[in-house]
Protein backbone atom coordinates (compact mmCIF):
# COMPACT_ATOMS: atom_id res chain seq x y z
CA UNK A 1 0.00 0.00 0.00
CA UNK A 2 1.03 3.92 -0.70
CA UNK A 3 2.08 5.82 2.42
CA UNK A 4 -1.37 8.32 1.72
CA UNK A 5 -3.51 4.89 1.77
CA UNK A 6 -1.09 3.91 5.26
CA UNK A 7 -1.57 6.69 7.25
CA UNK A 8 -5.55 7.02 6.38
CA UNK A 9 -6.00 3.32 7.78
CA UNK A 10 -3.68 4.47 10.97
CA UNK A 11 -6.89 6.32 11.92
CA UNK A 12 -7.39 9.53 13.12
CA UNK A 13 -9.79 11.41 16.00
CA UNK A 14 -12.03 12.38 12.89
CA UNK A 15 -12.97 8.69 12.21
CA UNK A 16 -12.66 4.95 13.18
CA UNK A 17 -11.20 2.42 11.26
CA UNK A 18 -13.11 -1.13 10.40
CA UNK A 19 -11.92 -4.33 8.42
CA UNK A 20 -13.94 -5.84 6.15
CA UNK A 21 -13.08 -8.52 3.75
CA UNK A 22 -12.58 -6.83 0.77
CA UNK A 23 -11.08 -3.31 2.01
CA UNK A 24 -11.82 -0.75 4.92
CA UNK A 25 -14.93 1.33 6.20
CA UNK A 26 -13.27 4.74 7.75
CA UNK A 27 -16.51 6.15 9.76
CA UNK A 28 -17.14 9.32 10.49
CA UNK A 29 -16.27 11.17 14.24
CA UNK A 30 -20.24 12.81 14.50
CA UNK A 31 -18.21 15.76 16.70
CA UNK A 32 -15.31 16.11 13.75
CA UNK A 33 -17.31 16.53 10.69
CA UNK A 34 -15.38 18.95 8.97
CA UNK A 35 -12.18 17.39 9.53
CA UNK A 36 -13.72 13.90 8.14
CA UNK A 37 -14.79 15.53 5.20
CA UNK A 38 -11.64 17.08 4.52
CA UNK A 39 -10.35 13.51 4.99
CA UNK A 40 -13.06 11.98 2.42
CA UNK A 41 -11.92 14.88 -0.27
CA UNK A 42 -8.24 13.88 0.21
CA UNK A 43 -8.50 10.64 -0.75
CA UNK A 44 -11.23 11.13 -3.66
CA UNK A 45 -8.21 13.13 -5.11
CA UNK A 46 -5.94 10.98 -4.47
CA UNK A 47 -7.27 7.64 -5.07
CA UNK A 48 -6.82 5.78 -8.58
CA UNK A 49 -3.41 3.90 -8.25
CA UNK A 50 -3.21 2.20 -4.89
CA UNK A 51 -6.86 2.42 -4.29
CA UNK A 52 -10.20 3.14 -4.73
CA UNK A 53 -12.73 4.97 -2.82
CA UNK A 54 -16.76 4.83 -2.68
CA UNK A 55 -17.54 7.96 -0.10
CA UNK A 56 -21.07 7.92 1.70
CA UNK A 57 -23.19 11.36 2.20
CA UNK A 58 -24.26 12.43 5.21
CA UNK A 59 -27.39 13.55 3.64
CA UNK A 60 -26.52 16.96 4.06
CA UNK A 61 -23.29 18.54 2.68
CA UNK A 62 -20.73 15.99 4.08
CA UNK A 63 -20.13 12.50 4.16
CA UNK A 64 -20.79 9.66 7.13
CA UNK A 65 -18.33 6.81 5.88
CA UNK A 66 -16.37 5.89 2.97
CA UNK A 67 -14.90 2.15 1.98
CA UNK A 68 -11.34 1.90 0.46
CA UNK A 69 -10.66 -1.09 -1.42
CA UNK A 70 -6.91 -1.25 -1.92
CA UNK A 71 -5.60 -2.15 -5.14
CA UNK A 72 -2.61 -4.32 -4.50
Amino acid sequence: MGRFLDRLLEGSTAYDVRRDKDGYFLIANPAQPDAFNDVVRDAVEKAGVDFVVFPTSDGHHGYSQIFIIPLD
